[in-house]
């Protein structure tokens, strides 16, 4: 699948068309600085990494005792950025004192306090002024993730628009980028299906990868764990801050406590996200974005509904299954808000982009609650403009699951109350042989 030119977004239009708007200089002003970003996220109730020490002025690093820090930790500048000014501690050294990056260095309690000083005399700061420095807590890396990366903890990235997650990537750390989730660095960048929670795609800098650098191990398919809790804590972070356009980059924390769980964390929060995300998922923004514009989403669920229903990667339904034959006319099963199925006539039209349904009927399943509804779409026809509901519907044809989006419209009038559209096909071939 290729990335059409016209649904790219471009620097330019990011900037003025989504930041601009949607993004106020109060809640920028709070995710330029990582500290503000963590308290108030904090006040929020929302997870983030332990915060062991901050270093505001020169004279605290001699307040504070290096030796009582844990084994791993991140030293990192309050308002750095793409990653420069990073420490990522993985392990104690030889003698006390001493501890190995992950980039195997050997530092010293003398070499962190010579980095921080460089971090609070500005070097690494976005805006080139002083800065704070901060220790915190290092996410150890997710039995998930375990064998696709190298040292570093991977990060999900979830771009949030209007309450809506329209697009997200999995970062893994390699040799290359020293253990950082940096793709400019050397990172690998998957693509993920956000309606399925799994990698599709992989970005190496500016090629596509198929397997982690010197493995045979396949970048596709890796599911990202209690994905709709991460969904929904991305969100929840954009309110919390006040972005309307903003992405999340969370890091999964497996529990010492409960083993088996999974912790998702808030590693930070980017008022002026990288393009390259794109990229990685082989789609545009820009198409994406247009189409959660000015939907009414009151609540993550119905954020994590739309973003599901209109965004699902149905390129990928069919790989690695065998292609099924449908004809012109099929009986599918309609799951309706009980969870039943409900055997319903339907017609085969490739001519049409989105499936449809009649209005009568989708009331009748209770597929009309209005927490179904995912938007009011505007059509023009011969008779004039007119708006239809668009809802989330899920469907079995010739056997296979299919959870999409349908237009709800009169067929009172048709032999068939239903139309299965050509964004449902994927993976199936249709047999015309038979007599219309």
């Amino acid at each position: 699948m290729s990335i059409k030119l016209k649904d790219i977004l471009g620097l330019n239009a990011r900037n003025h068309e989504y930041l601009s708007r949607y993004n106020s200089a109060g809640a920028k002003r709070i995710a330029d600085s990582k500290l503000l970003t963590k308290s108030t996220l904090q006040k929020h109730e929302l997870p983030v990494p332990k915060l062991y020490r901050v270093f505001r002025k020169e004279s605290d690093l001699d307040k504070f005792d290096f030796t009582r820090l844990p084994e791993s930790f991140v030293v990192k500048p309050n308002k750095g950025l793409g990653g420069e000014g990073i420490i990522v501690v993985e392990k104690p050294g030889t003698f006390a004192g001493e501890w190995i990056t992950a980039q195997g260095d050997t530092i010293k309690i003398n070499d962190l306090k010579l980095h921080i000083l460089d971090i609070l005399a500005g070097r690494f700061s976005m805006d080139n002024l002083r800065d704070f420095a901060f220790i915190e807590e290092r996410i150890r890396i997710h039995p998930a993730f375990a064998k696709y990366a190298y040292h570093g903890t991977p990060d999900i990235g979830i771009l949030v628009f209007n309450k809506v997650p329209v697009m997200a990537f999995l970062r893994l750390p390699t040799k290359e980028s020293g253990g950082r989730a940096n793709m400019f660095q050397g990172a690998i960048a998957c693509g993920i299906d956000v309606a399925a929670g799994a990698t599709t795609y992989a970005a190496y800098y500016y090629s596509y990868v198929t397997y982690y650098p010197g493995t045979r191990r396949r970048l596709r398919g890796l599911t990202i764990p209690e994905w709709d809790l991460v969904l929904d804590i991305a969100i929840r972070a954009a309110a919390a801050v006040g972005l309307g356009y903003m992405r999340a980059d969370i890091v999964l924390q497996p529990s010492l406590k409960h083993p088996g769980k999974t912790l998702p964390k808030v590693l930070e929060v980017n008022a002026q996200p990288g393009l390259k995300i794109q990229l990685a998922n082989r789609a545009g923004l820009k198409r994406r974005l247009e189409r959660v514009e000015g939907l009414e989403i009151d609540t993550q669920e119905k954020g994590i509904k739309v973003a599901k229903a209109l965004f699902a990667d149905r390129s990928l339904a069919h790989l690695g299954k065998t292609l099924k034959p449908v004809t012109v006319f099929e009986t599918v099963e309609v799951v309706n808000q009980l969870g039943e199925k409900v055997a319903i006539k339907a017609k085969v039209d490739t001519g049409a982009y989105r499936t449809s349904i009649d209005k009568n009927l989708a009331e009748k399943l209770g597929l009309l609650r209005t927490d179904n509804i995912l938007l009011h779409k505007q059509f023009e026809s011969a008779l004039g403009a007119h708006t239809r509901d668009v809802i989330a519907i899920s469907y079995y044809l010739n056997g296979r699951k299919i959870d999409t989006t349908a237009s709800v419209i009169d067929r009172s009038n048709l032999k068939r109350p239903m139309l299965v559209g050509r964004q449902d096909l994927k993976g199936f071939v249709i047999e015309f042989s038979q007599k219309i």
